[in-house]
Parts: structure tokens; sequence; C-alpha cells
């Protein structure tokens, strides 16, 4: 007797589960293939921990870089490291400013979400993200993620504008107005970041802003903390999506093998 497979796609239940997903599916070119693009396994040799370890050692090491060229060049604040992270304000100042400039940086994630199904250059972004480097973060606990931020903030923000931006404005020379120094520095940010096109431009245009805030407040201390604020808050919503898309791929897998085993018994009965 012939035998008669479902589809998995054609069962109602599964296609009950699409307008949730439809967000995801539109995000990463307008397939339904799930696995194929977010089921991506971590390395074996990968642990959680391993990968953690590795982004907190890459991070937090550019700190003393950071430190130690600012002093080789004999950059302003050299030999005050209170100098170099808060300028002329105070540590309170300086939070409060980071926290505030927080604000923008989220603005610009939620609009890149709710913009994401309906500009193609949002949905590459998301899909990059989604499939790259989400499945290399899974397991990282909430306070890993915290650590990975500040790593970053701290870490990114005191070799690029603490470091760099005053090279390149001690380069230029006092006659040139410091956007100069602002604006290739975040062409450098942004080419360190070059995972795609979309992404370039999006931390171009971050690099930007961190470069303004330095220059605003003289200090570096409040673009850290708008970077680790940012970074935090992103990779947390981005964690919780992950898990969500990853158990709506589970439940349509389990509907599909019961569908088709109903199927396949019901054609042999």
């Amino acid at each position: 007797m012939e035998e008669k497979v479902e589809n998995q796609c054609d069962s109602p239940v599964v296609s009950a589960e699409q307008p949730v997903q439809n967000g995801l599916a539109e995000n990463i070119g307008g397939t339904t293939d799930l696995h194929s693009n977010l089921d991506i396994q971590r390395p074996l040799e990968f642990t959680w921990q391993k990968v953690l370890t590795k982004f907190l050692v890459l991070e937090f090491a550019l700190v003393p870089i950071a430190i130690f060229l600012i002093n080789l060049f004999d950059l302003p604040n050299s030999g005050s490291l209170a100098g170099q992270l808060l300028g002329e304000d105070s540590w309170v100042a300086s939070t409060v400013y980071g926290m505030l400039s927080t604000i923008p940086l989220l603005a610009l994630f939620v609009l890149s979400e709710v913009c994401g199904p309906y500009w193609k250059p949002f949905r590459n972004l998301r899909e990059l993200v989604m499939t790259k480097l989400m499945p290399i973060m899974r397991g990282i606990p909430i306070w890993g993620l915290l650590l990975i931020s500040v790593g970053a903030g701290f870490g990114e923000e005191w070799l690029f504008r603490g470091f760099l931006q005053q090279l390149v404005k001690s380069w230029l020379g006092t006659d040139v107005e410091s956007w100069a120094a602002v604006f290739i520095v975040a062409l450098l940010f942004g080419a360190c970041h070059a995972l795609s096109k979309a992404y370039f431009v999006v931390t171009f245009v971050i690099g930007l802003y961190f470069g303004y805030l330095v220059e605003l407040t003289g200090s570096v201390l409040p673009a850290a903390f708008s970077h680790a604020g940012y970074d935090f808050v992103a990779l947390v919503y981005l964690t919780i999506l992950d898990k969500k898309l990853r158990r709506q791929e589970e439940v349509a897998e389990v509907v599909g093998d019961v569908e088709s085993g109903t199927q396949e018994t019901a054609s042999v009965g």
C-alpha cells in the first residue's frame, strides 16, 4: 500500500505557529526553514564558560593596552587614570551622563526591531546577529552578559576614544576641529566591527555618538557606561528572543513528527 506522508508545513497546527515566527522569518530572508538558520550548534569544544572567558580576556585586555599606549605617546592625562576616565568631571556626573546617554542608543535598537520586517538592511542585520552571534552566546548567564558588556564598554572606549581619538587630535593639531578626529576614529571603530555593510554603518554611527560624548564631556566614562549599558540590554533581549524562537522550533518539530506519524498510521491502516 502506498504510504502518504503529510508535509510538516501543511499541518494546521504548525501553520498556526507561523504568525509568531513571521517576524524572524522575514528577517532571515523570508524563509520558514528555521533550522537552517537558527539551529546552528556551537562546536563541542566550546562550552559557554570557554566562550565567556575568551570574550572577557579579549575585551578587558584592551584597558591595559590603551593605558600603555596613552603613556607611550604621552597623551593628555597619561599619568592619571582618573584623568583619562573622568577628565574634569566627577564620578557621579560621569555616571549620570553615561546612564542618560544610553537612552538614544536603546531608541535606535527599538527602531531597528520595529523597522526590521520592512527594511532590508535591518533584516540582514538581525539575520547576522541571530545566526552568527547568538548560537555562540547560548548558555551564558545574565551575570556573564553583564561582564561582557562592561568589558566591551570600558575596553573599547578606553582604546578608541581614550587613546585613538586623542592621538588623532594630537596629529591633526589644534587648528583642526575635533570632529575630524571623531570621524576618523568612528570609521576605524566601524571597520573593526564590519561583519557586514549594515553592521559597519550602524557601528560607525554609534562610534560618532561615543566620540561626540567624549568631546562634549571631556571624559571617557560616559561613553564607556553608555556602551556597556546598551550592550547589556541588547544581549539580554537577544538571548531571551533566541530561547523563545528555539522553543518554537522544537514545538513545531514535535508537532510535525506527530502529524506525520499519525498520517502514516492512517495510511497503513
